[in-house]
């Protein structure tokens, strides 16, 4: 083993076996199988091992990522999703132009975008925690803005005035 892959033997308790691509599309495999009525081992058909290829991580659709955090439901509420329309209209974009992740489903996701906004303080970023709010922030290649809830956004004339000088900074 590698001094950089010793640590792997810590967190894995299985046998490790490395395949390449070639060998497996081109293996058989004869299987051998024990039935409970007869004592012999009989010999099974060969078998065409299927061809294994990885694909490659899902790329970005849009270059914007919004992060939001509904445990309760998979998309944002219905009142939350119009709010974010007008919002994102106002720096030349729409919902249909922006990915969404439920940081309350998953972890977040955020190589190959642009700009991410996290609509939430509980965004699970890999940011230093005082990051503020309402700042940009570098994040990778991109740009993060964390804000609060929208649905807190859309109630307090202060956290909109915040948002707003952010979004015009970073969409200029």
């Amino acid at each position: 083993m590698n001094e950089s892959n010793d640590f792997l033997k810590f967190l894995i308790n299985e046998d490790i076996f490395l395949i390449d691509e070639k060998s497996v599309k081109n293996s058989q495999v004869d299987a051998v199988v024990d039935h409970e009525d007869t004592p012999q081992k009989e010999k099974v058909s060969t078998v065409q091992e299927p061809s294994v290829e990885l694909e490659s991580p899902a790329k970005p659709t849009h270059e914007t990522l919004i992060l939001f955090d509904n445990p309760t439901a998979v998309n944002l509420p219905t009142s939350d999703l119009e709010y974010l329309g007008k919002i994102l209209g106002a720096i030349g974009s729409s919902i249909e132009k922006v990915d969404f992740q439920n940081v309350a489903a998953t972890t977040p996701k955020t190589v190959g975008y642009s700009y991410v906004i996290a609509f939430t303080p509980n965004h699970q970023l890999p940011v230093p925690v005082s990051t503020q709010q309402y700042v940009s922030t570098k994040l990778g290649d991109g740009q993060l803005i964390v804000a609060d809830a929208l649905n807190n956004i859309s109630a307090s004339p202060d956290l909109r005035k915040k948002l707003w000088g952010v979004l015009q900074q970073v969409f200029k």
